[in-house]
């Protein structure tokens, strides 16, 4: 197969490149797009508009940006300025709980099945409790004394003395836990 080939635009001599399927290659008879749209005319480029065609052109194109005859939007506005909203409004329901669509009101609703466990560790309860954890361990691990500081990746984690899942009535004391890396969270856990 020829890796060479001569432009039929500029008379260069060019290359096949790497990323050029045969088909491609094959077919190709300049050496770039650019020099490809040299001498290319538009068929009806240089052809004179009649005044109906003109008049009509300006009706369509009245406050448009471009004269494409593309219908433009503008990203953000509502079409009526009713629905729209104020700048700085928010939403009614930003930030609560709406009780049409909260509980057994909602279709995804299966009837409260989800475990107590589960439902404990991923409560705000408990995620207002691991902050003040850490905050009371100053981001650092009790056993390697890896601290959490920007640009450190170390990710932190509360380690239960006496197991959460078995212990209900220890899962929010502050005497049974402390802070450790993920890492030596594994090695008590999991013996490594």
């Amino acid at each position: 197969m020829i890796n060479t080939k001569i432009c039929s635009k500029c008379g260069k001599s060019f290359e096949k490149k790497i990323n050029c399927s045969r088909k491609k290659w094959e077919t190709m008879k300049c050496c770039s797009k650019s020099c490809a749209k040299k001498g290319w005319k538009s068929p009806l480029k240089g052809i004179p508009l009649s005044e109906e065609r003109k008049l009509h052109l300006h009706k369509v194109l009245i406050g448009r940006t471009c004269n494409t005859g593309r219908t433009h939007f503008k990203k953000g506005v509502s079409g009526n300025p009713a629905t729209q909203f104020k700048v700085g409004q928010k939403s009614y329901w930003k930030g609560k709980k709406n009780p049409h669509f909260t509980g057994s009101n909602n279709p995804n609703w299966k009837g409260g099945i989800t475990p107590e466990n589960k439902r404990d560790r991923w409560s705000v309860e408990a995620k207002n409790f691991r902050n003040e954890i850490f905050k009371r361990d100053e981001y650092t691990c009790k056993h390697c004394s890896r601290v959490r500081k920007p640009g450190d990746r170390v990710v932190l984690n509360v380690h239960h003395k006496k197991s959460f899942a078995d212990n209900e009535e220890l899962r929010f004391v502050k005497s049974n836990v402390i802070t450790l890396c993920q890492e030596c969270h594994n090695k008590i856990h999991y013996n490594l």
